[in-house]
């Protein structure tokens, strides 16, 4: 062996040995205590709360900012179907903020003595003896198999199309908590409820009027005296009954 190739041999095993002393300094750097998690931020949350979804998380305060797999803890809390997405971010030294995209509850289907929790697009949420938030309740609706999570399948699809598009206005016109009861059996004489006020509202042609014209009407009309109000015609009729 030439005495340059025994030189460069016995330099490069201080190289190496530098390197190997770098790198336990980095691993022991960011195993310190330093960046142990001390707060576990949840934002973007509504029907689901912070401590539900910090119960699908792989680890908790105390454990280090850097030792979770983040792909696994997104899955994990996607399980609950009132997620539709999130985004998991180290903040250093030590917090992990978990940002939530929930689906959105826009309404009520009875179902065998319980009720299916519904989004804007007919998407089962969940199911509940109760319901919990001032939102309508739509009946009408016919199907045999529901499965959380999926779009609920219906066998008179018209009316299911009326329910997403009538649940899309009732948000735009915020009126999700005055319609407490809608009535789809016949969609060519659709029957909205708010306090004990039966709402006539046809079809669903012109039914951006046809809302214009209620929201008018309910700033002046006493909803806890039955009554009626009629949409159907090109001006709102309202009346009570005494």
């Amino acid at each position: 062996m030439s005495r340059n190739h025994k030189k460069k041999k016995s330099a490069a095993v201080p190289v190496a040995f530098c390197c190997l002393v770098i790198l336990a300094a980095i691993i022991t750097l960011f195993m310190m205590p330093f960046f142990s998690i001390t707060e576990i931020r949840v934002t973007g949350n509504d029907s689901v709360t912070a401590d539900q979804i910090k119960s699908y998380l792989t680890f908790k305060e105390g454990d280090n900012v850097f030792l979770f797999n983040k792909s696994k803890c997104k899955n994990t809390i996607l399980d609950n179907h009132y997620i539709e997405s999130v985004n998991i971010n180290r903040i250093l030294p030590s917090t992990v903020e978990i940002t939530v995209n929930e689906y959105k509850l826009r309404g009520y289907v009875p179902y065998s003595g319980s009720y299916l929790f519904i989004d804007g697009e007919g998407r089962v949420l969940d199911v509940q003896k109760e319901t919990t938030k001032s939102l309508p309740v739509v009946e009408g609706l016919k199907f045999s198999n529901v499965t959380v999570g999926e779009i609920l399948q219906v066998d008179n699809p018209s009316a299911f199309e009326t329910m997403v598009h009538l649940s899309k206005l009732f948000e735009k016109y915020e009126l999700l908590s005055d319609v407490i009861r809608v009535d789809l059996t016949d969609v060519s004489d659709i029957h909205l409820y708010t306090g004990n006020v039966d709402i006539n509202f046809g079809s669903f042609d012109d039914a951006n009027r046809k809302l214009l014209m209620l929201i008018e009407v309910l700033k002046t009309f006493d909803t806890s005296v039955p009554g009626t109000i009629n949409l159907t015609a090109d001006k709102a009729t309202y009346k009570y009954m005494l």
